[in-house]
């Protein structure tokens, strides 16, 4: 580092600690989701070193600390390397989450200043953390690159609350070519810029410069009656369910700011609920599509994606073995509503006396442990189930939009807490998506062989040429679209679905147009399980711990979409056309396989606060176009194009993270 920045961050660092009259380290603060800790929590619960454990996560610092010392406590049934392993995680987490003293002397070893004040309980600790991310395609030569600096204030007040507060700052430059699509994510709040070039936003992806983004992910937590209730006002990432990434809130989504309550009513019976709100981020198109948000640049008042999201979870242990839960979520538009705001509420009745129309999400799932051997587990979701009868029938109804998960978890008697996981994923067309919700905007008159032209509030024109067309000119600057006449008594709709043209009793026209988007997205991507909807996907994935730091992690998948209808998040159910719509047939309608194979290994440095990771990717894709391109419906009515020869990627990621 250099010496005058060296100056510069101890002045800084110096200053807020003179400011916080006595600055622990949050411990009841989360640990965030993707550390490997809960890769061996897991492993442990499968092999009966510690009691089945609530499947809603993260889980608080102190929680982990406490399960790592049941995990000591058996080390009869522990390997040595399985030993050290737990040693250095409970110093880790202690370190960063504890009440030991870092003084200005440790800053640059720590990253951080800790005072505590034992006779108050009151502490805090004020430091920065540091990671870079560098991914290439060796082919193509094309490469994304991430590099943040995040700083904090996190501590305790008492022996029940504990708070973070951040800020991060982060250098970007991204490209989603680079990565598998159901993988790549933006890790930016809100919009990207360019702070010394007039501060001119990111507008599309593959992005061609480097810009500047913020992230956020503030928390203040509190644990009372002995850890069984605990409560959570933050903005961070949360898995909820038994799988790699699930169905209703997924360990992969973009996180959001959310108002948690996790129960244990007794020792077999958990419940958690959460009331969040929902995020947008500003983008014009991402490879080339318009992306699935609100563009910034729009006026204000005329936001789409402007949503609320509730969703609880009661699961319960009805063996020493087996967990059975159940699940609903709901994404509403941003008001007032006490019925969803109510903890205890059943949101499929609430969301039906308000007019049905937000979007629900239910589910159940169970998980089983054979003890010492493996863990099963499953999961059913639905949005819609319309049709109840044969098992085929449920299956292949248009409007049974459902979801199904299953997977096996493996300890591995090798390394340090080893696992193998077998996972099977499907998704239904129209999964995640969920109808627009439209207002009459205006009126396009139509005259005898006149043009007309009307301009609606959000800049969007249409044209009526006299004759046999209506033209809409997009203010977004998509290209523009014309449609054939709706004769009287029927209506046309844009190919985005966004917009309607019917026609009223005169012979004018009525145009609506979208004020309210309810699909099951946060910040333009899936809250649920990474893939697009008419999917599915096979994934094996192999997690191996040694010694002295190091661990690895081989993925293999395959993917596999259908373009039957309704394979894209935007495309929605045109329920007036219902009876157009073929079975559901997905293997007959297939347009791209993905096979993918992942390899990772990283290491932590047992005297340093640094980790190093180094990952190869290799993906062949297969695909085919859609000779009836892509309408709102997703219907392919004329078929598909011939198979294109299999691509090839190879892709390197290299990162590095400091004072973690």
């Amino acid at each position: 580092m250099h010496s005058s920045l060296r100056r510069i961050l101890v002045f800084v660092v110096g200053i807020g600690v003179i400011l916080l009259s006595s600055v622990n380290a949050a411990i009841h603060t989360s640990v965030p989701i993707d550390h490997r800790v809960y890769r061996i929590l897991d492993v442990a619960e499968i092999r009966g070193l510690i009691g089945r454990q609530v499947s809603t996560r993260p889980y608080s610092a102190k929680k982990v600390l406490s399960l790592l010392q049941q995990i000591e406590e058996n080390r009869e049934s522990l390997s040595p390397s399985e030993v050290a392993e737990v040693i250095d995680l409970q110093q880790e987490l202690e370190h960063s989450f504890g009440f030991a003293e870092s003084s200005v002397d440790d800053l640059l070893s720590t990253g951080f200043l800790r005072t505590y004040d034992q006779e108050k309980k009151i502490g805090a600790s004020l430091g920065v953390s540091l990671a870079s991310t560098q991914t290439v395609n060796v082919v193509t030569r094309e490469y994304d690159s991430r590099n943040s600096i995040l700083a904090f204030i996190k501590g305790d007040l008492g022996e029940a609350i504990s708070y973070n507060m951040n800020f991060g700052l982060q250098l970007d430059k991204l490209n989603s070519n680079v990565f598998l699509p159901t993988d790549f994510t933006i890790a930016g709040e809100g919009f990207y810029m360019q702070l010394l070039d007039g501060g001119s936003q990111l507008r599309t992806i593959p992005s061609s410069a480097f810009y500047t983004g913020l992230a956020l992910s503030p928390e203040l937590s509190a644990s009372l009656f002995d850890g069984n209730l605990n409560l959570r006002w933050g903005s961070i990432k949360r898995d909820w369910g038994p799988g790699l990434n699930n169905l209703m809130v997924s360990g992969s989504a973009r996180s959001f700011d959310g108002i948690e309550i996790q129960l244990d009513a007794t020792s077999w019976l958990h419940y958690t609920v959460i009331n969040g709100s929902l995020g947008k981020f500003s983008l014009k198109t991402l490879d080339g599509e318009r992306f699935f948000s609100d563009d910034f640049n729009d006026d204000k008042p005329y936001y789409r994606f402007d949503n609320n999201f509730s969703a609880h979870r009661i699961e319960l242990d009805a063996t020493p073995n087996l967990t059975l839960s159940i699940f609903e979520g709901v994404v509403w538009q941003k008001r007032f509503e006490l019925g969803y705001l109510n903890p205890l509420t059943i949101y499929m009745f609430q969301q039906n006396n308000l007019g049905d129309i937000d979007n629900m999400l239910a589910g159940v799932d169970f998980n089983y442990t054979l003890a010492k051997k493996a863990r099963f587990y499953g999961s059913m979701a639905t949005t819609e189930l319309n049709k109840i009868g044969s098992l085929k029938t449920m299956l292949t109804a248009p409007r049974n939009i459902l979801a199904f998960q299953a997977g096996v978890t493996i300890p591995l008697p090798i390394g340090s807490f080893s696992s193998l996981t077998f996972q099977w994923t499907y998704l239904a067309p129209f999964f995640y998506s969920h109808y627009p919700m439209l207002e009459q905007v205006g009126t396009l008159e139509k005259g005898d062989g006149i043009a007309s032209v009307f301009t609606s509030k959000r800049g969007n024109t249409y044209t009526y040429n006299g004759t046999d067309t209506i033209t809409i000119k997009y203010s977004n600057g998509e290209p523009s679209e014309y449609l054939a006449l709706p004769t009287s008594g029927s209506s046309k709709v844009s190919d985005n679905g966004r917009i309607k043209i019917e026609v009223n009793d005169n012979g004018d026209f009525l145009i609506s147009e979208t004020y309210s988007e309810t699909a099951y997205v946060n910040k333009g991507e899936n809250l649920g399980y990474p893939l697009n909807p008419n999917s599915q996907e096979f994934l094996l994935q192999l997690d191996l711990g040694f010694a002295q730091g190091w661990k690895t992690q081989t993925v293999v998948k395959y993917q596999v979409r259908s373009g039957q209808y309704g394979y894209t998040v935007e495309q929605f159910v045109k329920y007036s056309d219902i009876s157009s719509y073929n079975p559901k047939d997905f293997w007959a309608n297939t347009f791209e396989h993905a096979l993918t194979l992942e390899l990772q290994v990283a290491k932590k440095f047992a005297q340093m606060p640094i980790e190093v990771s180094l990952e190869y990717r290799f993906t062949t894709l297969w695909e085919r176009g859609n000779s009836a391109g892509k309408t709102f419906d997703g219907k392919n009515t004329v078929g598909f194009l011939s198979w294109n020869g299999p691509s090839y990627d190879n892709v390197v990621t290299v990162g590095t993270k400091i004072y973690f």
